[in-house]
């Protein structure tokens, strides 16, 4: 019986990309991540924006809480309406329960933490981003997602209605709410009013 003589597999031409067939196909993929590029950055800030909306919203809950239960605001008594206040270390000790807001004399003596959230990430020059940066007495800041503090306006005068900011183009001069938060958005500068975000 006859055998079947197989052809070799080393005589046959071997498959490959050419140099041009290779340099097609990474043009193709560098001009769809160059599509794609845009898509991404305006997904991102809008997830930015709108996690700095609820934080906002998260501490107007806070600080509407602390009120329920001390029949004031987290702040020194003699405060002016108009006086700026941050989501700094003064503001965050109290709603956070601290140590020193517990003491005598304290803003926060039954130490009930009002606010709550993850830890803040560091972003270089001493400056933080989205959540709280913890100290160790239970106190802190809490920080945008734009490196920077919330601001804080409350109804100081008790007469439900709170004095709008300066950057405010509404007509009325006063806003019919207890607790205004606002962040002043990726330029950090509550002047340029078009990313600022606000809970009124």
């Amino acid at each position: 019986m006859p055998r079947i003589m197989r052809k070799s597999s080393s005589n046959s031409p071997r498959k490959a990309f050419t140099l041009l067939e290779l340099l097609v196909v990474i043009a193709i993929i560098g001009i769809l991540a160059g599509l794609m590029f845009p898509a991404t950055t305006g997904a991102l800030r809008k997830a930015e924006r709108a996690h700095a909306e609820n934080t906002a919203y998260n501490l107007k809950n806070a600080i509407s809480a602390y009120f329920t239960e001390y029949r004031k605001y987290p702040v020194d008594a003699k405060m002016e309406e108009t006086e700026p206040i941050r989501s700094d270390k003064v503001l965050m000790d109290v709603l956070l329960g601290s140590d020193s807001a517990a003491e005598r004399g304290g803003l926060n003596p039954r130490r009930i933490a009002f606010y709550t959230d993850k830890a803040a990430k560091p972003a270089g020059d001493g400056k933080f981003r989205k959540g709280v940066k913890l100290e160790s007495d239970g106190g802190g800041e809490l920080w945008d997602p734009y490196t920077d503090y919330y601001y804080v306006r409350l109804d100081l005068d008790y007469n439900n209605r709170t004095k709008k900011p300066d950057w405010d183009e509404s007509e009325s001069e006063f806003i019919p709410e207890s607790v205004l938060i606002w962040s002043a958005g990726k330029d950090n500068l509550e002047e340029e009013i078009k990313d600022n975000i606000k809970t009124w």
